[in-house]
């Protein structure tokens, strides 16, 4: 089921930074911590969102979305992207294991 996608200036700027970071990904410029959490943001949505290339929040591209650092789903099923500091704890804390 489709989401109707509202053009906001948020939205707009978003659909931005996803496809930016998804094609320099591409180009392997991204550092290894944000691969990861893209990696797990992937898996957390692969059955859902990443079945129709749709997510199930705001209805953008979910293959992009994943590269957004502000979360659509208000942390429901994973949080912001962090630092690669916040990002180190919180695979400690949580015994996630990402192989990218």
């Amino acid at each position: 089921m489709s989401k109707k996608k509202e053009i906001t200036i948020t939205n707009v700027l978003s659909f931005i930074e996803g496809n930016t970071k998804y094609y320099m990904d591409n180009l392997n410029l991204l550092p290894l911590y944000y691969k990861e959490q893209v990696v797990w943001r992937t898996d957390k949505c692969k059955d859902t969102c990443m079945q129709d290339n749709e997510c199930e929040y705001c209805g953008c591209p979910a293959s992009k979305k994943v590269y957004v650092e502000k979360s659509c789903n208000n942390g429901e099923r994973f949080p912001d992207l962090m630092t690669e500091d916040e990002w180190t704890e919180y695979k400690k804390e949580n015994n996630i294991v990402v192989y990218v």
